[in-house]
């Protein structure tokens, strides 16, 4: 099914960090936008394109306030050069955008019993979006990897006893060692979401599933991107290779 388009125009723009910049949008389309579909995706039309031949890149609710139809994006900035990327790092207030979608939330169980999240700068808002969700007697553990300590930002729950920030520049255990600490112990049927660079899941994978025992039924993986792959050529990797 195609997905609706809309035109929505930059009302505020938030550096979160050096790598991280939040766009806010509104307008008139978004008056039938969804609720609570934090966690899911949207498609962004980049400007240039809206009325001719597409690009577009997916990006993550952060919030949607239906109020003052206010939709929150964060794009990834100083790290890579990409159409949306270069878009982010020179967007003004009042500047125009397509929005299609939002697609569905791709984990919905959240009445389980243990979880693990690991992802990145280009996946914080799904966790963001999933851990608020989870029942509070579940086992939750969440491991982030960000370039810097300055790339920590604030979440949407209390990450103070089960989220590890796993700081790039800072780090003595490799990504896949810091994954086997932090899932030490948890439950083989715990439900996972990685939303990684592609190489990162790759190597994660056997880890989880042979290591770990953890069932690959019960993992879910998006690779984000992939280190040295424009978006356009990563896509159809992904769908001649599946992750």
């Amino acid at each position: 099914m195609k997905q609706k388009m809309r035109v929505a125009y930059v009302s505020q723009i938030i550096d979160l960090s050096t790598h991280l910049r939040r766009i806010i949008v509104c307008g008139d389309s978004l008056e039938d936008f969804p609720v609570w579909l934090e966690g899911a995706h949207v498609k962004v039309v980049l400007p240039t394109y809206i009325e001719t031949e597409r690009t577009m890149r997916s990006y993550t609710i952060r919030f949607f306030n239906h109020k003052t139809k206010a939709l929150a994006l964060d794009f990834v900035v100083n790290r890579h050069q990409g159409p949306a990327t270069c878009w982010a790092s020179g967007a003004k207030v009042g500047d125009s955008i397509g929005i299609a979608g939002p697609g569905q939330i791709k984990l919905t169980d959240f009445n389980h019993h243990s979880y693990l999240l690991i992802g990145d700068l280009t996946s914080v808002n799904a966790i963001n979006g999933f851990v608020p969700r989870f029942n509070d007697q579940a086992d939750i553990r969440v491991i982030i990897a960000v370039p810097t300590r300055a790339d920590i930002i604030a979440m949407d729950y209390d990450d103070s006893n089960n989220t590890c920030w796993y700081i790039e520049d800072e780090a003595k255990l490799s990504l896949t060692e810091q994954v086997m600490a932090s899932a030490k112990g948890l439950a083989v049927d715990a439900r996972v979401f990685m939303g990684l660079e592609a190489g990162h899941i790759r190597a994660l994978r056997p880890v989880l599933q042979e290591d770990l025992g953890l069932n690959r039924v019960n993992i879910f993986a998006v690779g984000y991107w992939k280190q040295g792959v424009d978006a356009d050529r990563f896509g159809a990797q992904k769908k001649a290779n599946p992750l």
